[in-house]
């Protein structure tokens, strides 16, 4: 997609191979001519908003072809993309065959630097149907010539090692320069995230042209990081009855790889929706302005975020957000409006991760308040939150458009104006002019828990290559029996991205969490019935890893069964006391 439709950039995950290997090649000869590519092979190719088998999906084609009988035909609305694996080191070239008819508009594609979409461009090329063409790298223009209604090669080779690239179209070198540029600037990333078809074209046309025989090689070997975190699973520990109790965890971390890996960790806490009286506001916008943001796209999302570290501080873990407002003009033009809520989106790029609550609402002119159907319970996570809409392909292109209303700071804050009319999310001030924040405000209800997980020395950091590092997870816990949540693991390995860890914390009734007691606990896995042998077992609690008992019985017993029939297929712990010392046991239940 071109850049004036916004930003977009690529996810795929390549099983890198030996040097001066061939990762992936297609000459488009394996599919059905008429129908549309990533239909037929949506592991390797996707589309600007990965959605096979729409408008932006490409049909194959049996009118031109550089090796028979079959090539890529991008025309109308077709955005397709292939992913590479956000590689920081290696040397690879990137090659493909290209007709541009003289009868079109001309051509255009473009290379990503960023795994994550619409981050960074490395540059954009286009063409015209006249022979002739240009490449923009850090806002300059390099122009070259080309054939038409003819194929042509055209490679572009990526050396991460020495952050260079040269392209090559025809056979001829057309410019060498600096890889982590990109198309506005310098200051980019040495990073190869992705290649993309759009049907474009010169002076913001509508292109249409041919794509074949393209292949995917690594030259030189990578040696990207990697990251490595030990003891591997969930996380089960026993404490004293104290109040409060104190444990500590250590999580060992590692980078085998050659790159820097960078990491985070947020603790995510099972919990229910509080109903104390408290009420708190959030918002990033200080007094709303006239001042309001035109998209030309047919759809957008504004949203706002607060981080973890702030959902803490603020005492709203297990507090709801019950209600949005957000400020609106030229509502009229305004199709499909929803409020939203969006998760997490780990370490790789800021901003909001993927619609974790969607609520359709009846704009109004001015400001609107939306109260949540279901309320949206705080656990710990990023929150990020606010307004979609669509529009027509021509209310995008005229002057008179939907508007959500800004506030009149001149400082932007880092989390108040996250915006996506593509499918990337981006911040408005990436535009030098638009230091504005966005006017929309959430409303919460409730009163926090106290987090009872803390990580020492940092919640994130970085692993150099070949490095190691600890995070020393301490659990604070009360006099409640049991304790559960989840760590999140983020990194921007993206073989190993995110882990996500059931944690458990049992108080174990004033005896020494060291003491043995014998007990067995069988069949594991499970069907129907469990069976518990230990002696004078006195009670006996199973809990799910949501945190919730299914179980609790006393006993007086060396031997028990339980019906687990009703449990459902998981994986369960199962606290048993016996003799007064309680000790805890993973299960599986079929």
């Amino acid at each position: 997609m071109k850049k004036v439709l916004f930003l977009f950039c690529l996810a795929f995950s390549c099983v890198m191979m030996q040097a001066q290997t061939v990762v992936f090649s297609d000459n488009f000869d394996s599919y059905t001519a008429g129908q549309k590519l990533c239909s037929q092979n949506s592991t390797n190719w996707t589309t600007w908003s990965n959605a096979p088998g729409t408008a932006e999906d490409a049909v194959i084609s049996t009118e031109q072809a550089s090796s028979p009988s079959n090539s890529l035909k991008i025309t109308g609305t077709n955005d397709i993309i292939y992913r590479f694996s956000n590689q920081t080191s290696g040397v690879f070239d990137i090659d493909f065959n290209y007709y541009v008819p003289s009868t079109g508009s001309g051509a255009y594609f473009n290379l990503q630097h960023y795994y994550n979409p619409g981050v960074e461009w490395a540059f954009e090329c286009f063409l015209y149907n006249s022979g002739t063409g240009y490449i923009t790298i850090n806002n300059s223009n390099t122009n070259f010539n080309y054939p038409t209604n003819a194929w042509f090669p055209v490679k572009i080779h990526v050396d991460l090692e020495n952050n260079s690239a040269i392209l090559t179209v025809n056979n001829t070198d057309v410019i060498t320069w600096t890889f982590s540029n990109t198309s506005e600037n310098t200051g980019g990333i040495c990073q190869l995230g992705s290649v993309n078809f759009y049907a474009g074209a010169p002076n913001n046309a509508s292109g249409t042209y041919y794509v074949d025989d393209f292949v995917f090689t690594e030259i030189s070997a990578a040696n990207d990081g990697s990251f490595v975190f030990s003891p591997e699973g969930d996380i089960t520990v026993n404490v004293a009855p104290n109040v409060p109790s104190t444990s500590t965890y250590t999580l060992n971390m590692s980078n085998p790889g050659g790159t820097p890996v960078n990491y985070r960790i947020v603790p995510v806490y099972n919990v229910e929706p509080s109903i104390a009286d408290m009420a708190t506001t959030l918002s990033r916008s200080g007094e709303v302005s006239e001042n309001g943001i035109l998209f030309g796209s047919t759809f957008v999302a504004a949203a706002i975020g607060f981080p973890a570290s702030e959902i803490i501080s603020r005492n709203l873990i297990s507090a709801t957000l019950d209600r949005i407002d957000v400020y609106l003009t030229n509502v009229d033009l305004m199709l499909n409006p929803k409020i939203q809520i969006y998760d997490m989106n780990g370490i790789l790029v800021d901003g909001p991760g993927e619609v974790a609550y969607e609520q359709s609402f009846s704009p109004i002119e001015g400001l609107n308040s939306i109260s949540l159907t279901t309320p949206y319970l705080l656990d710990g996570r990023d929150l990020w939150f606010g307004v979609y809409f669509e529009q027509t392909e021509a209310t995008a292109a005229s002057e008179t458009r939907p508007v959500v209303g800004c506030d009149d700071a001149t400082t932007p804050d880092p989390y108040g104006n996250w915006c996506k009319n593509s499918v990337a999310w981006n911040r408005l001030n990436t535009n030098s002019e638009l230091t504005y924040n966005w006017a929309i405000t959430g409303y919460v209800s409730g009163a926090g828990i106290t987090p009872w997980m803390s990580i020492a020395p940092a919640t994130q950091g970085t692993i150099a290559a070949n490095g190691s590092a600890q995070a020393n997870i301490t659990f604070t816990v009360g006099n409640e029996s049991t304790y559960t949540g989840k760590l999140y693991l983020y990194s921007n390995d993206l073989n190993n991205d995110v882990n996500i860890l059931n944690v458990t914390v049992v108080v174990t009734d004033g005896v020494d969490e060291n003491e043995a007691i014998r007990i067995s606990i069988f069949p594991n896995p499970a069907t129907d019935v469990l069976n518990i042998a230990s002696e004078s077992i006195n009670r006996v609690e199973v809990f799910n890893m949501a945190g919730q008992r299914v179980w609790d019985g006393q006993y007086s017993e060396n031997e028990i069964t339980i019906a687990t029939h009703n449990w459902g297929p998981g994986t369960y712990m199962v606290k048993v006391t016996a003799n007064g010392t309680a000790k805890v046991e993973k299960i599986i239940v079929k």
